[in-house]
């Protein structure tokens, strides 16, 4: 078990609490996978037969002597790992493949990225919106050993770990990439610990991650991405404004009191009593169409000129990611001999 991946070495790495019914399973694969320099078991102070289960295997076996958390888990398995890069697999995941591995150590390996989840068998993750909002959590992934000595200790602890690990390959590395394996799946906490004790722990799990998630994107995030956030932001809010001072136009154009009343006739004709619509009937029955115009001016040409200005920056940015991305494809599609 000493093969090389375009002269890197790769390390399994399975953090393990209380899984003696099931690890047995995966270090079965685990150990047949040819790619593998070493496989390293972090038992994180477990108190069922998990130790007699890993010793009946050709596997390197390590022990907390208390509980710590998955990311120390993981953590204490990257300090001790002889490779370049690290394959994490979680000691209850079933479905688990040689060819699984291969495909998610790869793009890894031939440096396409930073690194690579396999995903389980979720079915909203198929929706490639959707993964903007939703957590890649996947257990089985692989990473280089240099990406993980970026994360700073804070997020190498509990469950706040795999939500750092991509913000950090997004913004500080090389990216990452995914793939929802059909076939990979993982016993529930409910039904491992019961649904008392598994319910507490999953939403440790989910606090840990909402935790995680907003000081990486509050604290750790880029500077050149916090401008483009405020240069969404200054967008959105210009073109609040030339709404509103198109609004502004057409009621000095019809007139204030029938633009009103045109405006909100259903919600006169639900609630003719309106305290919000009688209050703007009021304002226009005193403010001529001058002054409305005025307003509509004040508002629409500055939000106009902002607007443009800020969308020509954001267009710069988005040619630039989509080159980027184009140039990220192009370079994972060339054979390795033109490389």
């Amino acid at each position: 078990m000493d093969q090389k991946r375009n002269g890197k070495r790769i390390t399994a790495i399975v953090p393990a609490y209380n899984e003696g019914g099931r690890i047995g399973a995966v270090l079965t694969v685990l150990e047949t996978f040819p790619g593998f320099h070493e496989v390293i078991v972090v038992d994180d102070g477990s108190t069922d037969n998990t130790r007699e289960i890993v010793e009946s295997f050709n596997v390197r076996y390590v022990r907390n002597t208390k509980n710590q958390g998955k990311g120390k888990a993981m953590d204490r398995g990257v300090s001790l790992a002889e490779s370049e890069i690290i394959f994490f697999c979680d000691a209850d995941v079933t479905g688990l493949t040689c060819e699984i591995i291969e495909e998610i150590v790869r793009p890894v390996a031939e440096d396409r990225v930073d690194m690579f989840i396999g995903m389980r068998n979720r079915k909203w993750y198929f929706a490639h919106q959707v993964t903007a909002f939703v957590p890649l959590l996947g257990g089985e992934r692989a990473l280089t050993k240099q990406l993980w000595q970026r994360i700073p200790d804070y997020y190498k602890q509990y469950f706040r770990i795999e939500a750092a690990l991509n913000f950090f390959a997004l913004y500080w590395g090389n990216g990452f990439n995914y793939k929802v394996f059909t076939g990979l799946a993982q016993v529930i906490k409910e039904k491992k610990y019961g649904f008392r004790d598994g319910t507490r722990q999953r939403w440790s799990m989910i606090s840990n991650i909402f935790g995680a998630q907003l000081k990486l994107h509050f604290a750790d995030i880029p500077e050149s991405a916090k401008n483009r956030r405020l240069i969404a932001l200054i967008a959105l809010e210009s073109i609040a404004g030339i709404i509103l001072g198109t609004l502004c136009f057409a009621a000095a154009w019809f007139g204030p009191t029938r633009f009103v009343n045109a405006l909100f006739a259903k919600e006169l004709a639900n609630d003719p009593g309106a305290p919000l619509v009688h209050f703007l009937l009021h304002t226009s029955r005193i403010t001529t169409s001058g002054t409305i115009a005025a307003v509509g001016l004040i508002l629409f040409l500055p939000n106009l000129i902002t607007f443009l200005l800020t969308f020509k920056k954001l267009n710069w940015w988005v040619h630039g990611l989509t080159y980027k991305i184009k140039s990220n494809e192009t370079r994972q599609t060339e054979p390795r001999s033109k490389r």
